[in-house]
């Protein structure tokens, strides 16, 4: 028989599992009943012959020899004797399986027990926790980032940027918050007034890449006629260096520039001018600054040779400055509100419109005047120089465009 509980092999007439202890429900299996066909002997035994206390566990018998019940009863006897032996072992059963619990077998090979046992290896560690550290460190450097762009976009331009309350020259500070106005000098003679400003040492300083803002209506200081001119360079004959710089308007001021100069500025003095006439008779107008602190001791090429041409030719002046050609012989009057001026180069070009592309209507000779009528607000660059373009007329009457920075006042 087999337990239905641990499934273990039993003898056929055990009443208990022996290794678990089930109680089988059923009771060991008796001889059947038994039907005699004998007729010596009767029926039905005697009434005397039947112990009452058998019926409850002795099957009723019907015609059963003396032989057969002997040989029923040693059965039964034999049928207890196995089950107490069944009962007997069941403690050492239980004793054997608590002492001896099975061993498995972890490598997946034959297990040898002579051989060490080697844990296999442990499992790979979970990407999740190396996507949420890298999720982690990328928020934190794009959090960085973000931050970083607010403060610079600060620094380059202040919430609270000082702006000029009237119209002039200003000094700008280098994180925009103050404005000081450079105020105006106005001479006669621009090399006496060369002489006196160097000896001036209350000029106002400023950096060596400074930032500086014009607001001008362009009459005051027309911005085509400004010239940034290193102080020291002036020279008796009229001739001096010019330092290229820049002008970008500033956003919702349409009368407003940033004036910029691409390199740093050497140490010395330097005046943005507007040279009006010639070099010893004219209405030149000055607004200086000095540099104390700088990394060069020349503006090496941003500084280029420009020259203003002399009324009275001084015994003095360098004799091989190229004298200008005489101007034709004037025909038409001077336009009113007009100014002079002079060109700087031979067969400077007249234009029809303010562009390099416009057509050419005619051209000037180096010294010859003109008068200028007005300004362009179109800006080009050409040869290194960058400038608006001023409407002018000959003294013979022809009009035309040409480009700024090549004529002298």
């Amino acid at each position: 028989m087999i337990c239905p509980k641990c499934k273990t092999l039993n003898d056929v007439n055990n009443a208990f599992c022996i290794q678990c202890s089930e109680v089988f429900r059923s009771t060991p299996k008796l001889p059947p009943t038994l039907f005699s066909t004998d007729t010596d002997e009767p029926s039905t035994p005697p009434a005397n012959t039947i112990d009452p206390t058998d019926y409850l566990s002795t099957p009723t018998i019907f015609g059963i020899r003396q032989s057969d019940i002997e040989q029923s009863q040693q059965k039964t006897q034999q049928s207890q004797v196995n089950f107490d032996q069944s009962q007997a072992n069941v403690p050492q059963s239980q004793a054997n399986f608590a002492a001896s619990p099975p061993v498995f077998d972890q490598s997946g090979v034959n297990f040898n027990p002579s051989i060490p046992f080697i844990p296999p290896p442990p499992p790979p560690k979970s990407r999740k926790g190396l996507l949420v550290g890298g999720g982690v460190l990328l928020l934190l450097l794009l959090v960085g980032g973000i931050i970083g762009a607010i403060a610079l976009l600060k620094k380059v331009k202040p919430a609270n940027e000082a702006l000029p309350a009237h119209l002039g020259l200003f000094i700008q500070s280098g994180d925009k918050t103050t404005v000081s106005e450079i105020q105006k000098q106005d001479f006669t003679n621009a090399m006496e007034g060369k002489d006196k400003i160097l000896k001036d040492e209350t000029m106002p300083t400023i950096e060596s890449k400074p930032n500086l803002i014009l607001y001008s209506d362009g009459k005051d200081i027309p911005l085509g006629d400004l010239k940034l001119i290193q102080l020291d360079s002036v020279k008796p004959d009229g001739t001096m260096k010019q330092i290229d710089f820049k002008a970008s308007p500033v956003e919702g001021k349409t009368e407003m520039k940033r004036l910029w100069v691409a390199e740093n500025l050497a140490k010395g003095k330097y005046a943005f001018a507007i040279l009006d006439g010639f070099f010893d008779d004219g209405k030149h107008k000055f607004w200086v600054f000095q540099v104390k602190e700088s990394d060069k001791t020349d503006n090496g090429t941003m500084a280029k040779d420009f020259t203003v041409s002399l009324k009275n030719k001084s015994k003095n002046a360098n004799s091989n400055v190229t004298k200008a050609s005489p101007s034709p012989k004037a025909t038409v009057e001077q336009p009113t509100g007009s100014r002079a001026a002079y060109s700087s180069l031979n067969n400077l070009s007249i234009r029809n419109a303010p562009s390099l592309t416009a057509p050419k209507v005619g051209s000037l000779r180096k010294g010859q005047k003109v008068y200028v009528i007005g300004n362009s607000t179109n800006y080009d660059k050409w040869n290194g120089m960058q400038g608006t373009w001023a409407n002018i007329q000959t003294e013979t009457g022809q009009r035309g465009w040409v480009f700024s920075p090549l004529i002298n006042y």
